[in-house]
This record gives C-alpha cells, structure tokens and sequence, in this order.
C-alpha cells in the first residue's frame, strides 16, 4: 500500500502518542497535490513531473516529514484506486456507464471502489465525504444532484477528478458533457411546427437533473411560442403510469407523449393498447432515454440514445491522464450529443 493509507490509520488509532508527527495529509496540502502524488514522489515513481517532485519535496523538508520504514516497504505494492460515484445502477443507462468504467480499470489494473446514491442531494453530499473518507487516487463522477459547489470540495482535497454531466474545467478537473436536451427539444419542436397543441411531458418525480432541464426547456418554448404543453406528474413506476393513463385516455383520444425513459413510454402505449387507441395513428410517444428495449418492445420506441458505455470508458481513460503527471497531453473535455432513433411509436 502506499504510505499514507497507513500512515493516517495509525495515526487516527494513535492520535496521543503522535500527536506532534506531521502527517502526509500536511505535505500535500502544502505542496498543493493529492495524497497518491505525494506518496508517489516519496516512493521515487516515475509518472511525475520535476516541478511537482520539487514542490513536494521542498514541503517534506519543511515541515520534517518523515514517512514510516514499513509503510515505505509496502508502497510498491499497492495498485492505483479509483473512486467510481454512480447513482442506482436500476437504470440501463447507469449501468452501461459502470460497465465501460470497470473495463477500462481492469485494462490499467487499478481497483475500483464504487459509490452509490439515491438521486437526493443531501445523499450525494454524505456519499461524497464517503468518498473524501476512503482515500481513493482519483475519482470519476456521475450524478444530477451534485452542483458545483459539491464538486469544488472534492477538489480542495486535490483528489483528480472526472465529471459526467457538468461542463466543468480545473486544475486535476475534467468534464464530459451529455447532450440530450437540444436533440429532444429539435425532435418535438418539428412536431408542434405542424400545427400540432397536444404535447404531454411525463413529469418523473426524482428523475434527475438531465430530465428536469428537458422539461423546463420544452416548458419555456411552448410559453414563448404560446403552444400548450402539459406535464402529467407520476411516482417512477410502470404500473403507476399504466394505471394512470388508462384512466387519462378515457377522456383524452390523442396526444404526443414525452416520457423519460423507454420502459415508461412502454407504459403508455400499453394503456392506449388497451384503451382502443392506436400508436402511432392516434397517439405518439417519444422516449428521451433510450435503452436495448426501445428496439426490442412492441411497437418499437422512438428514442434518443447515447452509448454510455462508450461514456464510462472514456471517462476512466481522461482520469488516467490526469493521474499520470508526466502524461503531456491532458485531455480535459468531452461532450456527446445523443442520437435520435425513430422507429415505430412516432410518425
């Protein structure tokens, strides 16, 4: 292991009898890097540069640091770890991302410790001093609810740091942006250039950020454009939006249906099925999130797509360059606009 993992665990046991011992945890915030840095500018590893080998050793010297014989000995065995904060992996997509990750991980043979919340801000934060908390090399980042005040923490903590979803730069701090809202608002804005006022947006609760941008957005046009869109607000559930709708279409023969994601659009032609309503002869139904069932179900969902696999291995592979110090090129921005996939359920 590198020294300072052990190092910080004997010392918290410890904190009497050492009080007065100047920690790892000093030496990086004065040199102004991360733990995994100092560690391997002690350990005499190559992937750093000369001028943040200088800064770290000028801070050893000035605070008198002095690593431990035996955590030194253990250094060299010690795998790179990354931290992989993810919400619930319940979504397809989520998990797509979270199988690119671990691929490329494995490639670089780093291990990987994998954080999970559940789409609320107040447990993003606990699971980012979860993060903080465990030591992690670098870490790769995906959850709506995080704004960037959340994210700047991780980063006094000089942790590298790779963001999916927010157009973000710094230094250790790179981005890949997800584009879905531009591409669905371009999709149902041709619908209602024909003339067409009967939009519906299946409004989620707690679906996330991404959606709740798309919402808003499709909101703020038909009110500038003065189009009449409505949201339908439902619990994440595909029987509570079966049910819903079959009692929506009793007095509702028609309409263009924007759902978050294809298992729900599912849920909605299902009821229109069973309703006497044809898809997409009298109802349409667009899935913002797409999936391998969009293709599989019956009638086939049109749906926006992008390969979120493609996404996590990227993501892994930016973060291998901003732990690599030496590495010349440093690529710190990403953007993917998704893609759209007409099939069966739209005209």
């Amino acid at each position: 292991m590198y020294i300072y993992y052990l190092e910080v665990i004997f010392m918290e046991d410890n904190k009497k009898m050492y009080k007065d011992r100047v920690t790892i945890y000093e030496v990086a915030k004065v040199a102004g890097v991360s733990l995994a840095t100092v560690s391997r500018v002690i350990n005499n590893h190559s992937n750093v540069t000369e001028k943040t080998r200088k800064a770290v050793k000028d801070a050893i010297d000035r605070l008198g640091y002095k690593p431990s014989a035996l955590a030194q000995g253990l250094a060299n065995s010690r795998s790179t770890n990354i931290g992989i904060m993810i919400p619930s992996t319940g979504y397809n997509y989520v998990s797509n991302m979270l199988d690119g990750m671990i691929d490329v991980a494995k490639i670089y043979g780093y291990i990987t410790s994998i954080f999970i919340t559940k789409r609320t801000k107040e447990d993003a934060a606990a699971v980012i001093e979860s993060l903080i908390k465990s030591h992690v090399d670098g870490a790769v980042i995906y959850d709506d609810e995080l704004g960037t005040d959340e994210i700047r923490k991780i980063q006094n903590y000089h942790i590298p740091l790779i963001v999916i979803g927010h157009d973000m730069e710094g230094e250790a701090l790179g981005s890949i942006e997800i584009e879905y809202k531009d591409p669905v608002m371009d999709v149902v804005k041709e619908y209602m250039m024909t003339g067409k006022d009967d939009v519906y947006i299946l409004d989620i609760v707690n679906e996330g950020k991404m959606v709740d941008e798309i919402r808003d957005g499709l909101l703020e046009y038909g009110r500038a454009n003065g189009k009449h869109i409505q949201t339908l607000t439902f619990n994440d559930s595909y029987g509570i939006v079966y049910a819903k709708m079959l009692e929506f279409f009793k007095d509702h023969r028609s309409g263009y249906f924007v759902c978050p994601r294809d298992s729900l659009a599912a849920a909605v032609v299902n009821a229109a099925r069973e309703s006497g309503l044809e898809c997409p002869k009298d109802i349409q139904v667009l899935a913002e999130i797409g999936s391998k069932y969009s293709y599989i179900l019956r009638p086939q969902i049109s749906s926006f797509s992008i390969d979120m696999f493609k996404v996590g291995s990227i993501a892994v592979r930016m973060l291998t360059k901003l732990l690599d110090e030496s590495a010349t090129s440093k690529e710190k921005t990403f953007r993917i606009r998704a893609s759209y996939h007409k099939r069966e359920t739209t005209l």
